[in-house]
């Protein structure tokens, strides 16, 4: 995929959305007295050239991370920033116009893809941490030990996922030391993944529960997978929406209910996209959507 220019990021950082994201973005650091960011990239988009984009690119270390799967042309790469400097505010703030910028030009006929993907905060740059995101991306297939890979750090994927993963799932990945994690959703808004911490999934005997609790990778069931094949569908009729519709929780739980019962060649597609207009119409003549 082509790099986009310099120029079509200062665009971006000229919209009300963008300094709407901005806003919340400090806010957060503000608010938490965070110090340091870490941003997930995906190099297979650009390679090392989307560096070449923000100002202190050509000097910028970064940590590459174990290939998930080798049918991926390149690796995921970690870059860190310190909040407290003019460097990584400027930094953090090109990072989020050209998340803006993928996310607002990823259009129905047009696809594209995710560079930017997940940014944890105080988070350090360690073996453990690499070893963590190397082992979200994979899952187990039902009934066997053959492990499956997923793009789960796309944020297309990653919002999907945040539907479907149950509280022990998402304890799981608590459990690797990555207690919150944000990531720009599909109405271009900074957002944090809920993480539920051990007594709140289990709020009595926990430590007998999580000595129970299965280590990674993910063992998800039937229906979750049924989900999952279903992503690229899902995500397409997302694309079509978009600028339409607030993409709210409601929205979302209508577009994974018709891909799953695709999925289980309950449905057609046609007559899926079908009844998830008559939904949307029926909410919109309700006023929940916008």
């Amino acid at each position: 995929m082509l790099i986009p220019k310099v120029e079509f990021l200062d665009d971006i950082q000229a919209t009300d959305d963008y300094q709407k994201q901005l806003k919340a973005l400090y806010l957060t650091v503000s608010d938490n007295q965070y110090q340091t960011l870490t941003v997930l990239i995906d190099l297979n988009i650009y390679g090392t050239a989307v560096f070449d984009l923000l100002d202190c690119g050509i000097d910028l270390p970064f940590e590459r991370i174990k290939r998930i799967h080798h049918s991926f042309s390149d690796d995921l790469a970690l870059i860190k920033m310190s909040l407290d400097s003019s460097t990584g505010q400027r930094l953090l703030e090109q990072l989020l116009a050209l998340a803006l910028y993928e996310n607002t030009n990823d259009i129905s006929g047009y696809p594209h893809s995710r560079s930017v993907c997940l940014w944890l905060f105080d988070q350090p740059i360690t073996e453990t941490l690499t070893h963590s995101i190397y082992l979200i991306g994979q899952a187990y297939g039902i009934g066997t030990n053959k492990r499956r890979y997923l793009r789960y750090w796309d944020p297309r994927v990653l919002a999907l996922l945040t539907y479907i993963w149950t509280a022990e799932q998402k304890l799981q990945i608590y459990q690797l030391r990555l207690p919150r994690i944000h990531y720009i959703d599909l109405n271009n808004t900074f957002t944090e993944i809920a993480l539920p911490t051990p007594n709140e999934v289990y709020p009595s005997n926990t430590e007998v529960a999580l000595k129970q609790l299965q280590p990674l990778p993910f063992r998800f069931s039937q229906q979750q997978w049924q989900v999952l094949i279903q992503t690229e569908w899902i995500n397409m009729i997302l694309r079509q929406l978009k600028g339409q519709v607030v993409i709210t929780h409601r929205v979302y739980e209508i577009i994974i209910s018709q891909a799953l019962l695709i999925a289980q060649r309950k449905m057609s597609q046609q007559q899926a996209v079908k009844n998830i207009i008559k939904d949307l119409e029926r909410m919109k003549g309700k006023g929940v959507v916008a």
